[in-house]
């Protein structure tokens, strides 16, 4: 079911924002805005659909929030009735209970 729009957390553009600054510090820009690109293309795919897996790490919460991977990143995102709202971007080796962060 396409939705009508993709929306940012303040929370997701934060981490986002610190995954690019990390890649330029500890690889190179042009590697740092190849990784912001792919996962901001990442998320706006799942307008189109957003039936990927349920986030384990989040269902405690009574809210059904939900994740999918680009590379080494976690997108972690809610499906509401006409958009997608992604709540946090983290990284896939981190310890699960900073995924919880949302």
């Amino acid at each position: 079911m396409k939705k009508e729009r993709v929306i940012f957390s303040l929370k997701a553009k934060e981490s986002l924002r610190d995954v690019v600054l990390y890649l330029k510090e500890h690889a190179s820009p042009s590697t740092a805005e190849y990784v912001r690109k792919g996962i901001i293309e990442q998320c706006k795919s799942l307008k189109n659909f957003a039936g990927y897996s349920k986030e384990r790490y989040l269902d405690y919460l009574p809210d059904e929030y939900r994740s999918i991977c680009k590379w080494d990143y976690l997108i972690i995102y809610k499906v509401l009735d006409n958009e997608i709202r992604i709540l946090n971007i983290a990284h896939t080796h981190r310890h699960p209970k900073k995924r919880k962060n949302i």
